[in-house]
Parts: C-alpha cells; sequence; structure tokens
C-alpha cells in the first residue's frame, strides 16, 4: 500500500512566517493584497521583494502551509487568495516559539505578530533580545578600551560611539517592553 508523501518544513524562513503570519491575522488575501498590507503596517520591521513575495506563496502553498483559491474576474485576470492552513498555523507557531540568538530582525517580526505567540514566549524572545544587546556592548566597551583616538581610529571611533548608544538604548528598550509584557496588554 503507497505512503502518501507529506512535506515536513523543520525551519520558516523570516518571509515564509511573515506572510503566514498576515495570512493568521489578516485572514485569506491575494498577493497584492499582502503587499499593500505590509506597507501599511510591518514594513517597518520587514518588507519582502515584490517577487519574492509572490514565489513565497507558491513555495507555501506547494508545502501546504497556505492553500490558494482562483477567483474567477471578467474584466481582470483571475485573483488568486491564499489562506493558512493547519499545518502552517502549526508551522507558524513552532517558528514563534523557537527563540534564536542573535537574529534580530526576526526578533522583531516577532514581537510585531506577538499576539499569535504563547503568553511566555515573547518574554523568552525579550530576554534573548537583551542578552544579545548586552554582550554586544560589552564587545564595544573593549573595542572603545583599545581605540586610540588618532589616525584611522578617530574616525573608527564616530561609529563606535554610535554602535556603543544604539546597544544601550536597545537594553533600555528591551527593559520596557519585558515589563509591559509581564503587565499584559492594557
Amino acid at each position: 500500500m503507497p505512503v502518501a508523501k507529506t512535506t515536513v518544513i523543520t525551519r520558516l524562513t523570516t518571509t515564509e512566517a511573515a506572510v503566514l503570519a498576515l495570512l493568521a491575522i489578516e485572514g485569506e488575501r491575494s498577493g497584492y493584497d499582502l503587499l499593500k498590507l505590509v506597507e501599511r503596517s510591518i514594513a517597518h520591521v520587514w518588507s519582502p521583494a515584490r517577487s519574492g513575495l509572490y514565489a513565497v506563496l507558491q513555495r507555501l502553498e506547494r508545502d501546504r502551509l497556505a492553500r490558494r483559491r482562483v477567483v474567477a474576474q471578467s474584466t481582470r485576470p483571475d485573483r488568486q487568495l491564499y489562506r493558512i492552513t493547519p499545518a502552517g498555523e502549526r508551522a507558524l507557531a513552532g517558528w514563534l516559539d523557537s527563540v534564536e540568538p542573535g537574529a534580530t530582525d526576526s526578533f522583531y517580526l516577532k514581537l510585531f505578530v506577538g499576539g499569535l505567540a504563547q503568553p511566555g514566549a515573547m518574554l523568552e524572545h525579550v530576554a534573548q533580545f537583551r542578552a544579545d544587546a548586552s554582550e554586544r556592548l560589552a564587545r564595544y566597551r573593549e573595542i572603545e578600551r583599545t581605540n586610540t583616538g588618532t589616525g584611522h581610529d578617530w574616525y573608527h571611533r564616530h561609529l563606535l560611539r554610535l554602535a556603543i548608544a544604539r546597544a544601550e538604548l536597545e537594553l533600555d528598550w528591551a527593559a520596557g517592553v519585558a515589563r509591559a509584557l509581564e503587565r499584559g496588554p492594557r
């Protein structure tokens, strides 16, 4: 008796996760609808190339993480509408739960769609982000101790000061996010 072929996705790309999250939040959408939605909402955290989004939608459908429905239109090309499947919801939940050290961009995306995550998951993500920022700050401070402020180091110092300020800002911001997550939405 033949065994049914199933596709198992062990790891979503950030783009796949973002598309699945948008479908989970907004419901059935076309690729065009998703691009417009990105522009109005998530673009400051994640923004795909137009061709990349359509390729991801096709891949998600092929892997059974999204389902496509064709809607005939009389004066335009048929609309291709996509929605997340139960397998897509499971893959997205796995991505939302996985803490990735050093993955700043996916952290921002996970926080943006945090309402889809398990309650404690976002606190774990913020804790990892804080650990990463703290590690970067320590590294920058070590570099600062060896920066002579002369020659090329004089120029490097300007960017080093920016890196230190950003890391300090990230630590302060993440502490506030952690406090807010512990309190919950108001």
